[in-house]
């Protein structure tokens, strides 16, 4: 699945910020995470992207969602999320991990902080790490 390095790591970070926006979305709006989903568009060219939907059949409503886009609301999430990945409560124990999860194919995420419901990630809450998100030296919003 993942031919080569630089499309792992773009991809976990996608997958990522995935879930800390899905996070962030159920502490901010208060949409149930069992109620969104996400889909994922990677490849290894230039396309990187994260659709984050309600689920058919769950609480809220897609235009309720939407209106969570704006330029405004969008950035009060992000940043919010952000500072919520920085702080974990299994830390330093999941920062610091060499392999968590299924497979050990998680880095620094866990149940705390960063994995989601079962019906709410399509990649079984695999390929995930924050560091990739927030560490101070190598971390793209350090």
């Amino acid at each position: 699945m993942f031919a080569n390095i630089e499309y792992l790591s773009t991809f976990i970070f996608i997958h990522t910020f995935s879930h800390i926006l899905i996070k962030e979305l159920e502490f901010l709006t208060g949409y149930p995470a069992t109620s969104l989903s996400e889909r994922l568009y990677v490849n290894e060219e230039n396309m990187q992207g994260v659709l984050i939907y309600t689920m058919a059949g769950a609480e809220g409503s897609f235009g309720g969602l939407v209106s969570q886009a704006n330029s405004e609301r969008f950035l009060k999430i992000l940043n919010s999320a952000l500072a919520r990945a920085k702080d974990c409560a299994s830390d330093p124990i999941c920062y610091n991990s060499e392999g968590q999860g299924i497979g050990g194919l998680n880095l620094a995420c866990c149940y705390s902080c960063g994995l989601l419901p079962e019906t709410s990630c399509e990649e079984f809450n695999s390929y995930l790490d924050r560091a990739l998100l927030i560490d101070n030296e190598f971390g793209f919003y350090s």
